[in-house]
């Protein structure tokens, strides 16, 4: 996972460190998506707890409430969808997953206009 450069420059992200206790849960923003990244994002809820915070906070070994407290403001700004009752989908871990740097796509594009050279 690639964190974009300007992260913790975000409105989102810095608003979420203001919050009481707001390091440790940005913290747990990042660990989940962490666990999210390999499946395009999206943690499924198994109902082995008795809510979606609480089995999230078993798997990343956090406190409950600080789980809910974080899931909470990630849907409150954009950051976290529930896509189902049982299906909760991070946009942020698919953008992060794979992506290039902003050199290595200026690279991509110079080759693809360079035309390539006779060998020999």
């Amino acid at each position: 996972m690639k964190l974009k450069q300007d992260f913790f420059d975000s409105i989102r992200i810095k608003r979420l460190r203001k919050i009481a206790g707001g390091d440790t849960l940005t913290i747990i923003y990042l660990k989940l998506l962490l666990i999210t990244m390999d499946n395009d994002g999206i943690v499924e809820y198994e109902g082995i707890e008795k809510s979606i915070a609480e089995e999230l906070a078993l798997l990343i070994d956090e406190k409950p409430e600080d789980v809910g407290m974080c899931i909470t403001y990630l849907k409150s700004v954009g950051l976290a969808e529930m896509l189902s009752e049982n299906v909760l989908l991070f946009p942020e871990a698919v953008e992060n997953v794979g992506s290039e740097s902003a050199s290595a796509k200026r690279m991509r594009d110079l080759r693809k206009k360079v035309p390539e050279l006779p060998l020999g």
